[in-house]
């Protein structure tokens, strides 16, 4: 098993019946005013289905750390 790390998460889109979402990771050179500059380390490819089921898997995290006083939610801005 390979483990890869990130910093984040890039670019998501749908190809075909494919979700391809980009890892990326804080590179070794910042950019001209000394800002950090994000680098494409990696591509996660999974079906649809895998997303969807992931996104729940992710919610049921956040949902977990605010429960816990991790995280706080925020108030929605009314217009």
């Amino acid at each position: 098993m390979t483990d890869i790390y990130a910093d984040g998460i890039g670019n998501v889109r749908l190809a075909g019946a494919n979700v391809r979402i980009d890892l990326m990771m804080v590179g070794d050179e910042p950019d001209n005013d000394g800002n950090p500059v994000m680098q494409k380390k990696a591509e996660l490819i999974m079906p649809l289905q895998g997303l969807i089921r992931a996104n729940a898997q992710f919610q049921n995290v956040l949902d977990q750390l605010t429960e816990k006083g991790v995280l706080q939610k925020r108030e929605q801005k009314k217009n």
